[in-house]
């Protein structure tokens, strides 16, 4: 077994630089997409029609702001090719702010539609698409956020989108291979900084590698990256994980 991801950005909202933060896992499972998620794609010889599932953490624009454009790929470029249906899995709200977006629009994929499988699952629910297991543990941001334990193939991959520190985040990553956790700075109560990290390094199990995301790369301390078992997840970085 062996976990693959290919980052498309590892920047926070704030961007210094860095594409926002989103990943791809096994080269069809979307974590977050923010605004240039489709174009990164491409990069890697991906279209929106190769992908199995998508996994929206919550309503906020550097998460969701490139599903009008995976959408709009998908519904006038790839449709009639599409041989599956793409799950697409969302917290409270984010179908709305979708919906409230799109309205109107013909390529916007509903609930109606044959071409996805939407889920809008909450804490403590779990759900499955195509070969890949999810389970759902709620983070703590400014909204209804949605963490996501994937289990695929025999690993598990744990994901935070944005959250504040917390045993949260412990119940998310038992038992991961790895964790990719944000960093998106000390805004108390709504993201995790660099102390918090840290301590949250500490109190995994080695086991559990843990990739840090979301983050302000101007902010980077000294040490962090001397710590083991965690990394600094970089734009276009690939990662493998497990035998």
């Amino acid at each position: 077994m062996t976990i693959h991801l290919d980052c498309l950005g590892s920047g926070w909202a704030f961007s210094t630089g860095s594409y926002w933060n989103g990943w791809l896992l096994d080269r069809r499972i979307l974590l977050d997409c923010p605004s240039q998620a489709l174009v990164h794609l491409y990069r890697l010889g991906i279209t929106a029609a190769d992908l199995d599932l998508v996994l929206l953490t919550h309503e906020h624009d550097d998460h969701v702001g490139g599903v009008d454009a995976l959408m709009l790929d998908l519904h006038h470029r790839h449709r009639e090719a599409l041989d599956h249906r793409i799950g697409i899995a969302v917290a409270e709200g984010v179908y709305q702010r979708l919906e409230r977006n799109l309205h109107g629009h013909a390529h916007f994929l509903g609930r109606d539609d044959e071409a996805v499988r939407w889920f809008e699952p909450r804490d403590g629910d779990a759900f499955e698409h195509r070969d890949a297991s999810v389970e759902v543990v709620a983070m703590r941001h400014s909204v209804p956020d949605n963490g996501y334990r994937v289990h695929l193939d025999g690993g598990v991959v744990a994901y935070t989108g944005d959250t504040s520190p917390g045993d949260h985040i412990l119940r998310l990553a038992e038992g991961a291979d790895v964790l990719i956790v944000e960093c998106g700075g000390a805004f108390p109560g709504v993201h995790c900084s660099w102390a918090d990290l840290r301590e949250l390094r500490a109190e995994l199990t080695p086991a559990t590698a843990m990739l840090v995301t979301h983050y302000d790369a101007t902010s980077v301390p000294d040490d962090i990256a001397a710590i083991e078992g965690l990394e600094l997840a970089v734009d276009f970085g690939r990662y493998d994980y497990g035998s």
